[in-house]
């Protein structure tokens, strides 16, 4: 996914940063079968919420695999193209504040909302942005 500009910041989240959000992917590795959850989400850098949100769609039919390293392949391939094919416009559409807080469709909680209202008004709160880079395994800029 880098070719798109998101990087693996976890071993379960691939990340990429936008004005007043993150946008991610996290897989869910069962531990009970050979098989995935996928979760999309968006982060709003000023959310106090504990956890990183996983408020967008949810894929829970992904192929199995087994250890051979065809059927690995084709899990990595089939995972890539849901990515690409879905992924990536979810987050797109998104990524627009203005769209955030006054679509009735938002990933975003009521309080989120508030929170990005804020955070474009007067700025962010550098303790929740911290927070958010750390849920997600985002290494702080150098400003």
């Amino acid at each position: 996914m880098e070719p798109f500009g998101y990087a693996l910041t976890k071993p379960t989240f691939i990340c990429k940063e936008f004005p007043q959000l993150i946008g991610f992917f996290h897989f869910h590795k069962f531990s009970f079968a050979p098989s995935f959850q996928l979760h999309f989400g968006i982060r709003l850098l000023n959310s106090d919420f504990p956890a990183p949100h996983l408020n967008g769609p949810s894929f829970h039919n992904l192929p199995d695999y087994s250890e051979d390293d065809e059927s690995v392949r084709n899990c990595v391939q089939k995972l890539t193209e849901l990515l690409i094919n879905e992924g990536l416009s979810w987050v797109e559409d998104w990524v627009a504040p203005e769209k955030l807080i006054s679509d009735n469709r938002s990933p975003l909680s009521e309080h989120d909302k508030a929170g990005l209202k804020r955070a474009v008004e007067i700025g962010a709160d550098p303790k929740r942005v911290a927070l958010s880079y750390r849920l997600l395994g985002i290494k702080k800029r150098a400003d």
